[in-house]
């Protein structure tokens, strides 16, 4: 009997490469919902090798979480081929229809093709069934007209079965907090620990998937779990540890139960016991497979107790911000304006909280400065979590008189749950200077020249009486006189109305400032490309054209503006292909010249000056 099982062996290993091929079958099912997974199929066929699932071109939406492997031999007149399946579990992580495409891979210097594939993921497919874990993987039936597997089925039951009775004595899902009792509003980063003991690896097992799910209710927010858990096999001898991380959210006052539960698949590699028990059709069909045996497990509840906000101390203009922050970078441009003329105030919060429930802080403009709603943005630093980053405000005022010696503060706060206390960060003071409107200025000096002519009037009329008659239709000073009180009225209207659409248009304000810092770094970039200064005219030179490009953009910021963006905008008013390409070195030519990547010793700056202001200007049109 040993001598026939060796035989066996190396009839199996003596594999044809008349039929090597790499396909797929693609995903199965090919309709699921969102919280369901499907698998995707890739079958090497006489190959021996392995598909990192780093190599496939999954789209964006769909996510590979655990990856198994089956081999199965068969033998006819020209030899002995094999077949390996290789199988990756994907999770959806929206709604929608994701195709993979056509790809390739290569073995042994020759190219093999695989066949797009297309999921679709919504809400109302068909619900999944369990797929059945053991199974003939040929569709085949033996000489006897019986499934060849009916064996492995029967095992794998028995072994699914055992190793659920095993899986609930030495598995456990549980959740920790920071605290016991959290606040209303408040984000509370937790640990999601599943655990399992070390026996179920030292008897073959191995977890190949793991995905945690949320009990929806009403009394929590939770959003996804982070997608690399940390694994912990070190810290207790007998014990592994799969820990997930998320951010709970209470959103109303009481006591309410948190559940969670996860769903997962242990694989179990065939070994040579395994084999030594089947008989010889179930050890050809079984050889270089493995078994899959899908588990769910639930947490305990927990019950969580959720306080309101006190009321001690809790400001009027209560931001909602919940955690610990800190308010940084605040700077107003322009800090030298005139009355009517917009600046924008940009301010930094950093920190750890509930950043998607913070209301924008409120100023204190004295009434001196009239503002407008702000502009908010947000840099996630925490894995996509939402609970630790930077928040940008923008504020755009405009004043309302001159002499104004600081810019209005902004009146942040949050409560700390830690000390359990309101905490105020109202900003420091910024020194502007407000000067009057031209309008103003002139009115002052009209008011004067009046007051010095006051005598020299009196004069002339007591010496009227001695003086000839002139004729005032025929006086040129009489219709100079005309011309100017008929060129400030003028001139008064349009200060009038170019006031009235400062304070009414926020997007004419933001046009106008804008215009004036590309201005600005124009004449900073001329200045460097005099010195000769590569670096400095490389920076104002993108200020420059980030200034210009968003003036007339309403809704983006000229600092966050990259290449990318800055061509899209030119293409879309039609420039030349010439003109978008000339802006590429002006984007990219500090960050080059900073790590070495840009020779500037043949370039005119000076050229380069002359041709960012006609770009400039071209844009402003």
């Amino acid at each position: 009997m040993k001598k026939l099982y060796a035989s066996f062996l190396t009839a199996f290993a003596t594999v044809s490469l008349l039929g090597q091929s790499v396909e797929t079958s693609g995903f199965d099912p090919k309709e699921i919902r969102p919280d369901s997974t499907s698998t995707y199929t890739v079958v090497l066929k006489d190959i021996n090798g392995n598909i990192s699932a780093e190599d496939i071109p999954m789209p964006d939406g769909l996510q590979i979480i655990g990856q198994s492997r089956s081999q199965s031999f068969s033998m006819g007149t020209s030899g002995t081929s094999s077949s390996t399946s290789l199988q990756y579990t994907v999770r959806p992580l929206k709604e929608g229809i994701f195709t993979v495409p056509e790809w390739s891979v290569e073995y042994k210097g020759k190219t093999y093709t695989i066949a797009a594939a297309t999921l679709k993921v919504d809400e109302s497919a068909p619900a999944q069934q369990q797929a059945q874990q053991a199974r003939d993987p040929f569709g085949m039936r033996s000489m006897f007209g019986l499934p060849s597997g009916i064996r492995s089925q029967s095992q794998a039951r028995q072994q699914t079965q055992t190793f659920d009775d095993s899986l609930r004595n030495s598995a456990n899902l549980e959740i920790k907090l920071p605290r016991e009792e959290i606040y209303v509003g408040e984000s509370v980063p937790c640990e999601l620990i599943f655990s399992f003991d070390k026996s179920i690896l030292r008897n073959g097992f191995r977890l190949a998937q793991l995905i945690p799910d949320i009990k929806k209710a009403d009394a929590f927010d939770c959003p996804a779990f982070t997608t690399d858990p940390t694994v912990d096999e070190k810290s207790d001898p007998e014990k592994v540890f799969i820990i997930y991380h998320t951010i709970v959210t209470p959103l109303k006052v009481g006591s309410y139960d948190l559940d969670f539960s996860a769903k997962g698949v242990f694989n179990r590699d065939i070994d040579i016991d395994d084999l030594m028990g089947m008989s010889l059709i179930d050890r050809m069909m079984s050889m270089g497979g493995g078994r899959q045996i899908p588990f769910e497990i639930q947490m305990p509840a927990k019950k969580i107790n959720v306080l309101e906000l006190p009321t001690q101390g809790k400001p009027e203009n209560f931001t909602g911000a919940i955690g610990k922050f800190s308010l940084e970078d605040v700077m107003v441009d322009p800090d030298a304006l005139s009355v009517g003329d917009p600046s924008i105030i940009t301010a930094k919060l950093v920190g750890m909280g509930n950043f998607g429930r913070i209301s924008a802080p409120e100023l204190d403009t004295g009434g001196n400065w009239k503002n407008y709603k702000p502009k908010t943005s947000f840099a996630d630093e925490s894995n996509g979590q939402g609970y630790i980053g930077i928040k940008t405000f923008e504020y755009t005022v405009v004043p309302t008189k001159p002499d104004l010696k600081f810019a209005p503060k902004i009146l942040f706060n949050y409560f700390d749950p830690v000390s359990k206390k309101y905490v105020e960060l109202p900003s420091k003071e910024i020194p502007v200077s407000v000067a009057p409107t031209g309008r103003s200025n002139r009115a002052v000096q009209k008011a004067q020249d009046n007051k010095k002519a006051e005598p020299e009037f009196a004069q002339n009329l007591d010496k009227n009486s001695q003086t000839r008659e002139v004729d005032l239709l025929k006086s040129p000073l009489f219709w100079i006189l005309q011309a100017a009180i008929l060129a400030a009225l003028i001139a008064f209207i349009a200060a009038r109305r170019r006031k009235l659409m400062l304070e009414s248009n926020p997007a004419y304000a933001k046009k106008l400032a804008y215009r004036k810092q590309c201005a600005y770094y124009l004449a900073k970039a001329r200045d460097d490309a005099n010195r000769n200064d590569a670096k400095a005219f490389f920076v104002d030179a993108r200020n420059a054209l980030q200034y210009s490009l968003t003036a007339a953009d309403s809704d983006r910021e000229s600092s966050s503006l990259i290449l990318r963006e800055a061509r899209e905008i030119m293409q879309s008013r039609n420039f030349g292909q010439d003109d978008i390409d000339s802006i590429n070195v002006f984007f990219d030519g500090a960050d080059a010249i900073t790590f070495g990547g840009l020779d500037v010793s043949k370039m005119d700056l000076k050229e380069l000056d002359k041709s960012l202001n006609k770009t400039c200007k071209l844009l402003e049109k």
